[in-house]
């Protein structure tokens, strides 16, 4: 039987790794798949399927903590609920299936040239918000940016802040707060759809959820709050640093062995 000490800091570990998922949320539109799956399987020990599962209940959490506060400040636009949202669903399961047998490490380095793209388009662009080269096309655009956001998620696992709030940046000019709450807002569908299925193949720890969802909610309001005090170009260069980073991890991760029995499942965002 666990002791009163390791069951404190199983607690102040899960607490931790809820904050920082949700206020990596709020002032990156990243969580789930990016930086909630390691600590769950690295601090917590859960497997891979159980990490993929609960971490889609908690990127709901960021999701909706997110979009609220970003909305109430006029920064989401919400037809990329719609527009976008809608195809990312349809595409991520599809790709994720097509992918599966495809070598991690590739997976890995692909992931990694998206992610170092968006960083130098992002730097390069003006530090004034101004009209993307489609934004005489928005609702066309919007439901590309949503399949290539479902492609990249079902083939390599993570999407969401990293994919989409840079398109919605170099493609229609977003601003980048607004850009980053519509990215929370948009993969909300694909979001409700993968707990679905995670829950149907019993792979979310729920027990994990109420620690899991509070330290989420409370790291989302005060991320959510620093992205809006920021300035748009700094929060931008913030970003896409972020990106950079990102991107190095990818490709100095270890290869892992492919997840082929429930790669579908918990694939977005």
């Amino acid at each position: 039987m666990p002791s009163d000490s390791q069951i404190s800091g199983r607690t102040s570990l899960t607490l931790l790794a809820g904050f920082f998922t949700g206020f990596g949320g709020g002032l990156a539109s990243l969580g789930g798949g990016t930086l909630l799956i390691p600590m769950l399987t690295g601090w917590l020990g859960l497997t891979q399927h159980e990490a993929r599962g609960t971490a889609m209940v908690i990127a709901g959490f960021t999701a909706i903590s997110g979009a609220l506060g970003y909305g109430l400040h006029g920064s989401v636009q919400w037809n990329t609920l719609l527009w976008t949202g809608i195809p990312a669903l349809i595409c991520a399961p599809v790709a994720a299936r097509l992918s599966v047998h495809w070598p991690e490490q590739t997976l890995r380095r692909l992931f990694a040239v998206v992610l170092l793209l968006g960083a130098v388009a992002l730097i390069l662009r003006g530090s004034e918000p101004s009209g993307g080269f489609a934004s005489g096309w928005p609702d066309l655009w919007l439901m590309l940016v949503g399949v290539i956001a479902g492609v990249v998620a079902g083939v390599v696992g993570v999407s969401g802040g990293p994919v989409l709030a840079p398109l919605f940046v170099l493609g229609l000019g977003m601003p980048q707060q607004l850009a980053q709450g519509s990215s929370l807002t948009s993969r909300l569908p694909a979001i409700a759809s993968s707990i679905w299925e995670n829950q149907h193949e019993g792979l979310i720890r729920w027990r994990s959820v109420p620690l899991l969802g509070l330290g989420d909610v409370v790291g989302t309001v005060l991320g959510t709050h620093l992205a809006l005090w920021m300035p748009e170009h700094l929060l931008r260069y913030a970003f896409a640093l972020l990106l950079v980073l990102l991107a190095l991890h990818e490709v100095a991760g270890r290869p892992i062995q492919p997840d082929v029995s429930h790669r579908p499942h918990g694939t977005y965002p």
